[in-house]
């Protein structure tokens, strides 16, 4: 069962059950002076929201009342949560790079003739594969997208982009042999 919060409902459901999103804040451990605290706000009320319209039993019971407020605590929690982990699975995504070429230990022509090199080698490789792998290999190497958000984009299904990554390797891998032996 989907039930809409009404607008005339709006301001009254918040001023009531606004208590739980907060709650949810603390309990994680967000600070009001936080960064993202007023996302986190903003997240939590909307599964909030999406608890209301969730709850399978009649609000206007007392009984189920006490019940919403357990549930959509819950809700509002673990939404939380999940925002949490998909931030830090970005932060661990970034690599922090030196402010300066001293900290690599290297000077800035080297490192530079290196870079040359390796994108002149990345673009060689492009051409060896078909269409379809070019865009799946510049998706996970410039945009640094994940297998899901992969095959999100291109509306096929995770299976698939498995199997264009296992066509790359075997062609990257062919590739490499020729070079070496030339």
């Amino acid at each position: 069962m989907k039930r809409v919060l009404e607008e005339t409902l709006e301001h009254d459901f918040f001023f009531v059950h606004d208590s739980i999103v907060f709650g949810a804040i603390k309990k994680i451990g967000i600070r009001y002076d936080h960064t993202n605290y007023d996302d986190f706000v903003q997240i939590g009320r909307l599964k909030l929201v999406d608890a209301y319209q969730e709850f399978p039993e009649d609000l206007h019971e007392e009984a189920y009342f006490y019940q919403f407020t357990g549930y959509a605590y819950r809700k509002v929690y673990w939404g939380l949560m999940d925002q949490i982990r998909k931030d830090q699975r970005i932060i661990e995504r970034e690599d922090g790079l030196p402010e300066s070429f001293e900290e690599w230990g290297t000077d800035e022509h080297q490192l530079l003739d290196q870079d040359v090199v390796i994108w002149q080698l990345f673009y060689s490789m492009l051409n060896c594969l078909t269409k379809k792998e070019q865009r799946y290999l510049k998706d996970l190497v410039f945009e640094q997208l994940s297998i899901t958000e992969i095959a999100a984009k291109y509306g096929v299904s995770r299976k698939t982009v498995y199997v264009w990554k296992k066509q790359v390797a075997k062609k990257l891998a062919h590739y490499e042999t020729v070079l070496k032996n030339r």
